[in-house]
């Protein structure tokens, strides 16, 4: 299986100064708390495997320009080619208004984003008019593409054969989260501050009394997929596969519910096609192959990726200290009071620091915040069965600031999880040092 991060080539650009101005040749595709993504369903190429993005009137929220620069300033460079492409568009005036409009048409409907997801019409807003850019980026989504291998030798290969073309035939997504521990958590530690937080909101509890014992499926610790420890990178990759949409598989000729058995792969042609077209049928076949390799593919990829090794150590590096100082932790002691901004000030000016604030904790936790978006590509090859190859990128890297009393939050989220035991909780069955028992 092929590692590759490296994007297909897009096609032409349009020429400089073009300006996006046809928002009918756009449809919805999914959105969240800040921004919109439209599809392209249009005819020119380039724009067929991108996603436009675009923000949201939100107050004080940063435009796409400062994002867009931020990105490619900031992160591009740490994250070299597992960042998402983005690209700046110019928008005519009139094209915000024209796609406001259809969300306001479609507002009293029961509307799902591409992979079912249900958008809730009541708490949307709309889209920023005054907004004159947008961004192109990566449409991660599966189903889209077929492509041939121009790097081929040729051996194997039969003219014209549709088995043989390369297809996007599922998309997985995800958070990573924390993949370090916290440099908060106490020295002894069993629980890491992803799971720690989920014992304390209380969600191992509700999965336990909804599904019998039998039936559990392990929770996604970060400190499995980080440990390069093969047994404990499935179990994490078990755990990610179920998480709720995570994963979409693109079969265009799904079997029904009575299908005796599923498609094996076969180099013999089908008896069993009904209408469906040579493409389709090998489409289906890779579809039903992919479903039981899945877990195995994914498991490879993370043991020889760099990806998740390197966001580990960014979100280490820049967030080596935490939310709190030193004097923050010593102000604390065994209270369960937040010291206030103005004392943390003055406690940090005490032992030597110039700022409570001095290490990066926006870029850590935008890493620990970020999406992995993972494309699997397969193909089925003459005699060899399904070859596949992980596109892997990294997106939803938000500019963080101070706004919304986001610093706040996070330190009373620590303080929390800190006053309340949750990281040495030893009676819940796993151990995140370790990796023992379920999560």
């Amino acid at each position: 299986m092929d590692d590759t991060t490296a994007p297909l080539d897009p096609g032409t650009p349009p020429p400089s100064g073009f300006l996006l101005s046809a928002p009918t040749e756009w449809e919805y595709f999914a959105e969240g708390a800040s921004n919109i993504l439209f599809r392209y369903v249009g005819d020119h190429p380039y724009f067929k495997r991108f996603l436009l993005r675009l923000r949201k009137a939100l107050p004080g929220a940063p435009t796409t320009l400062q994002l867009h620069d931020h990105l490619n300033k900031h992160f591009a460079p740490l994250l070299g080619n597992y960042i998402m492409r983005c690209d700046l568009i110019e928008l005519d005036p009139g094209f915000v208004p024209v796609l406001n409009a259809g969300l306001r048409a479609e507002a009293s409907g029961a509307e799902c984003d591409w992979a079912g997801r249900p958008v809730e019409k009541r708490a949307r807003r709309l889209l920023d008019e005054k907004e004159p850019w947008g961004m192109l980026v990566e449409d991660m989504s599966c189903g889209n593409y077929l492509y041939r291998d121009e790097h081929e030798d040729g051996d194997g290969m039969r003219e014209g054969d549709p088995g043989e073309e390369w297809r996007d035939m599922a998309t997985v997504e995800f958070k990573p989260k924390w993949l370090s521990q916290s440099p908060n958590a106490p020295a002894n530690w069993t629980l890491c501050r992803t799971c720690a937080v989920r014992m304390m909101n209380g969600k191992k509890q509700q999965q336990q009394r909804a599904v019998g014992e039998e039936e559990r499926i392990p929770e996604y610790c970060p400190l499995d997929l980080s440990s390069g420890d093969q047994e404990r990178i499935e179990q994490a990759v078990y755990a990610i596969v179920n998480l709720q949409n995570a994963v979409m598989i693109a079969d265009p000729t799904p079997g029904s519910d009575d299908e005796g058995e599923d498609v094996e792969m076969t180099d013999a042609p089908s008896t069993a096609t009904g209408d469906k077209s040579p493409a389709e049928q090998i489409s289906h076949e890779l579809a039903k192959t992919l479903e039981t390799s899945l877990i195995t593919l994914l498991t490879h990829f993370f043991r020889k990726s760099t990806i998740i090794p390197l966001l580990a150590d960014l979100q280490h590096r820049f967030g080596t200290r935490g939310v709190f100082t030193t004097a923050t932790l010593a102000l604390m002691s065994e209270s369960d009071q937040l010291p206030s901004e103005e004392e943390m000030a003055n406690a940090a000016m005490k032992i030597g620091h110039k700022d409570p604030g001095e290490n990066d904790i926006w870029t850590a936790m935008t890493l620990r915040d970020c999406s992995l978006f993972l494309k699997v590509w397969v193909r089925k090859q003459h005699e060899r069965g399904m070859e596949a190859r992980i596109e892997c990128k990294v997106g939803d890297l938000d500019l963080k600031t101070g706004d919304g009393g986001r610093a706040v939050y996070w330190r009373d989220v620590e303080r929390r999880l800190r006053m309340g035991g949750w990281y040495v909780k030893r009676d819940v069955g796993r151990n995140c040092r370790t990796g023992q028992g379920m999560a």
